[in-house]
């Protein structure tokens, strides 16, 4: 048998309530692995207009070494 099968078995000679118990666990736990990204998702497209704009302000002298960077944004945030 597998695990399935075994599942719905088990499930099968549970009460009502125990299932409505499962069913909110089993929610909780695949919503909880949900990759939560904090920033707009991009297209294809857009991602190659974003490196397409760098390789320019990097040509252009336009960046910043990334230590620098961070230095700047501790003193701005006072960390």
């Amino acid at each position: 048998m597998s695990t399935l099968e075994n599942t719905v078995a088990m499930m099968r000679t549970l009460p009502e309530s125990d299932l409505l118990e499962i069913q909110s666990l089993t929610l909780k736990l695949f919503n909880s692995r949900r990759a939560v990204c904090p920033f707009p998702l991009k297209s294809r497209q857009e991602i190659y207009k974003d490196l397409e704009n760098s390789r320019k302000q990097a040509t252009a002298g336009e960046y910043q070494e990334m230590g620098e960077a961070v230095d700047e944004i501790c003193l701005e945030l006072g960390i």
